[in-house]
Parts: structure tokens; C-alpha cells; sequence
């Protein structure tokens, strides 16, 4: 049967028609997205929060792992080196940063770290190197004593994940892709086609289910497979930029079964992350006194001492998981639909190889000449002869509201006028960093509120933090 938005139109009308609904906005979704909307394809990505990254795609550590530790043999190592390969052609495409830091597994067991140098040769995985004890120190002189062994990886690196969500689904907006929000999806209905209802009906030949930890509850909207998906809780800290030579590159301990471990690493923007913890058949996202003190004994048993007053944020994640291996198969229950499920870490790493995957497993060869998405100004990053003619062209960019971070109000107006048109305290602070800083946007958290306030034409009462219905001024103010 010919694919043609004519003979889909009969049902419900041109602009609800797609070729391809994906129902998920996390880095794999988006990943998706962009990756078919590249093809050529008529595709509308549903996400039932107001933004994307949301969900597990923000809350974790941010590495490019390089392969080393996956199953031989599993679409896992498969994807995890591949997405590892491609990540920096394709932030240097986004614009959006990417850093090399290199990664060391460090213990005592000299054969548990021989055994992840063969897993990762076996994978594909280059440039790895079994370290001793002098060359761990000269690596990372923070670490104590006591590691004798280390498996180094060098080609290990450091992206955002949210702003990699982000920019794969502005990419995909500006090249004729359609993001819903808000998409509260009650019923599917399948006979010739697809029929989505949430506020509107969205009509499409094909759904790709990449909604993470709501996967089961839409597959059974439309009698696809389920799976036993289990949860899994990670705990952090973020601390400050003020120690930036504690440690220089990621550090794991020799990974269990619950996964790689509590790690020490950079972040791309400067910071040091802490974490995560491991919480089986847990899927809240507090924090937790027990969680948070177990991360402070693990990285003083590491490095001997636990920064604390550097600490400026606790967070927590959830990432469900199947098994040892991801869900990435087209439905044998429903034609049409495409599963994509269980994909914890390395789903990061794996997300652009994962886009590729599907649309390849789809039978999808298009390429289309792609717009490039307009990266977001960071003035911290520019001289000061770029600030100056910015300031002079918009004197906005001139006003710094926040100071820990170096925020100025013309990038705040920037990102909400950016593609997917950020509503919320968080959707900037995600996009500019600002309210990132030591003082958590305790100061400049109002000055945003109102620029959003003023730049959307609504009600202070009206913005919201993060989520739906987290308005930040809960009643009106009389002036």
C-alpha cells in the first residue's frame, strides 16, 4: 500500500497527518525525531510534560561512555560504541559543546579490570590502557593510594544531556518537524492508520514508543508488547566550580551488577558531579539522607575526603531498564508500531546511534539539505570585543542577571524565543544556566520570572518552575 498524506487525510485533515508519531521527547525521542525528520519524513514528536529532557535525559552524569563495560554481542555494546563515534560530528553540527576528558575504572582486582580491557576490545572500543598504580597518580593525583590497578579509556567524554535533547529536537523543529506538549494521551486507536487522542487526534502510519518509563502504559493504549521494566533510583551532588582540580577526568569504581558505580567526574559546563547511587524497585525522584551519605562514603573511600562546602545541589533520577540489553524492535503484536524500551545507561551515549538504528530498521534512506538550529549565546564564552558589539546591537545582553553564571537578559529573551519556546524557570535554566550558579537562582530566580512573565504575556501566577502546575507565585501580588 502507497504512503500518501491524501488518502490519510480523509480521516481527520492535513495538519494532524504524519508519517511518523514518536511519543517521548528524552534524548532517544529526540534522537529519533531529528534523525527521520533528516530523512525526509513528515514526523510530530509527543511529549506529555512542557518541555523535553524532563526525565531521566536530565537527571544523569552527562558521559559519552566509550563501550568497555556492556555485554559483548548486545545491541547495548553495539549501539553504546557507534552513538560514542558519532557524538562528536554531531555536537560540532548542533553546536553544542563536547569534551574529551577520558575515563579510569580503578580497584584492586587486576583481573576484574583485565576482564573489562577484553570486553571492551571485543566491543570495538579503541584506545584502551590497563593502568598501575604510578600512573594512576600522575592521571588523577586525588585519587589515595590504595588503587593499584585502572583500566583507562581515553576517548571517554563529557556533553550536556539536556542541551543535547534539546538541540536534537530544535534541529528536528526547524527542519518541518512538529512538537506537541502538554500531550496527554487517553486512547490509540489502529486500523489503517494510527488515531492519537490526547487535546487533539493526531493521525500516523507509524508510532515509535520511546516514552521511557511510561513505555507499558502506552503500549496497552494500543495492544502492543509490555515488558518488565524495572526501576532504578540514582542519587547526586553538584558541586561548585571553585575546585575545578578535583578531580579532571571520570572516575568509576570497578562496576556490580547494579551498574557502574558512584563516580567522581567534570561536567562539560565546569562543575563536579557526584553519584549516582543505585535504588532498585524505586521510582521516585527524592533525595534521600541514606542516598546522599552513601555517596559522601564512597568518594572519601576514593579520594579520601569529601568536598562538602563545594556541594550546591542535590538531585535524583530514575532509569528503567530490561534485562542487560535495550528494547529496540518493531512490534509483533501491531504493525506499525516500533518499540524502544528499557534504555538506561548508556542510553546517552547510544542516543544518536539509536536514531540511526530505527530509521535504518524502518527502511528509511532520505536526505534532505538541513537547516542548522541557531546555538544559544553563552557571553561567558565570547571577549570582549564579541560582548561589546552584542551589547551595542542589544543593549540587553549588557544586563547580567545572573551573576554566578554570567547570564545576561538578552540570552534569557534568546531561549524563549528559541524553537520550542521555553515557558519555565527550569527550560531557561537549562538552556543559559542561568539560576545554575552557587546561589541555585536564589537572586536572579525573580528577575527571570518576570522576563518571562513580561516576554510571554501572562500572569507572574501563570509561570511555572518546571512541571505543569508548579507555578512558582501561587497567588497575585497587589502593587
Amino acid at each position: 500500500m502507497d504512503w500518501t498524506h491524501k488518502k490519510i487525510g480523509k480521516t481527520i485533515g492535513g495538519e494532524n497527518m504524519f508519517e511518523y508519531a514518536i511519543i517521548g521527547g528524552g534524548v532517544v525521542g529526540c534522537a529519533v525525531f531529528d534523525s527521520l525528520t533528516l530523512a525526509g519524513k513528515k514526523c510530530v514528536l509527543l511529549e506529555k510534560e512542557n518541555d523535553v529532557a524532563l526525565g531521566a535525559s536530565k537527571a544523569n552524569s552527562g558521559l559519552i561512555h566509550a563501550g568497555f563495560d556492556a555485554k559483548e554481542g548486545t545491541l547495548k555494546a553495539l549501539l553504546n560504541v557507534r552513538g560514542a563515534s558519532l557524538i562528536p560530528s554531531v555536537a560540532k553540527r548542533l553546536g553544542i559543546e563536547f569534551s574529551r576528558c577520558g575515563a579510569i575504572v580503578v580497584g584492586d582486582d587486576l583481573s576484574a579490570v583485565q576482564k573489562l580491557y577484553e570486553r571492551g576490545k571485543n566491543n570495538g572500543v579503541k584506545h584502551l590502557k590497563i593502568l598501575n598504580k604510578k600512573q594512576i597518580k600522575k592521571l588523577c593525583p586525588n585519587l589515595v593510594n590504595k588503587n593499584s590497578h585502572a583500566l583507562f579509556a581515553r576517548d571517554a567524554g563529557l556533553i550536556c544531556p539536556y542541551m543535547l535533547t534539546i538541540a536534537l529536537a530544535e534541529e528536528g523543529a526547524v527542519n518541518g518537524g512538529e512538537i506537541k506538549f502538554c500531550q496527554n494521551i487517553t486512547k490509540i486507536e489502529k486500523n489503517e492508520h494510527f488515531l492519537i487522542y490526547s487535546d487533539k487526534i493526531i493521525e500516523a502510519k507509524y508510532i515509535i514508543n520511546a516514552s521511557g518509563a511510561g513505555f507499558n502504559d502506552i503500549s496497552k493504549l494500543v495492544g502492543g508488547e509490555t515488558y518488565d521494566l524495572k526501576f532504578r533510583k540514582g542519587e547526586y551532588y553538584v558541586l561548585d566550580k571553585t575546585e575545578p582540580k578535583f578531580v579532571n577526568l571520570s572516575v568509576f569504581p570497578l562496576p556490580t551488577k547494579l551498574g557502574k558505580g558512584i563516580l567522581a567526574t567534570p561536567t562539560i559546563d565546569g562543575n563536579v558531579l557526584l553519584g549516582p547511587t543505585a535504588l532498585d524497585g524505586c521510582d521516585d525522584k527524592d533525595t534521600t539522607s541514606g542516598g546522599l551519605e552513601k555517596i559522601r562514603e564512597n568518594i572519601k573511600e576514593m579520594f579520601g575526603v569529601f568536598p562538602s562546602r563545594d556541594a550546591i545541589r542535590e538531585f535524583a533520577g530514575v532509569r528503567c531498564y530490561v534485562g542487560d540489553d535495550f528494547v529496540i524492535e518493531k512490534s509483533k503484536l501491531v504493525e506499525g508500531l516500533v518499540n524502544i524500551a528499557g534504555i538506561c545507561s548508556p542510553g546517552l551515549s547510544s542516543a544518536i546511534a539509536i536514531g540511526e538504528y530505527v530509521k535504518s530498521m524502518l527502511g528509511e534512506t532520505g536526505k534532505i539539505k538541513a537547516k542548522r538550529r541557531v546555538p544559544y549565546t553563552r557571553m561567558s564564552k565570547l571577549s570582549t570585543r564579541q560582548k561589546n558589539k552584542l551589547i551595542k546591537q542589544n543593549p540587553d545582553y549588557g544586563k547580567i542577571v545572573c551573576r554566578c553564571e554570567n547570564v545576561s537578559l538578552g540570552e534569557i529573551y534568546d531561549a524563549m524565543e528559541s524553537p520550542l519556546h521555553p515557558k519555565t524557570l527550569d527550560g531557561i535554566k537549562r538552556r543559559v544556566r542561568a539560576g545554575m550558579g552557587r546561589c541555585q537562582g536564589a537572586f536572579c530566580g525573580s528577575r527571570i520570572l518576570q522576563a518571562i512573565s513580561k516576554q510571554n504575556n501572562i500572569d507572574m501566577t501563570e509561570v511555572c518552575k518546571e512541571h505543569q502546575n508548579s507555578q512558582v507565585v501561587p497567588y497575585e501580588v497587589k502593587k
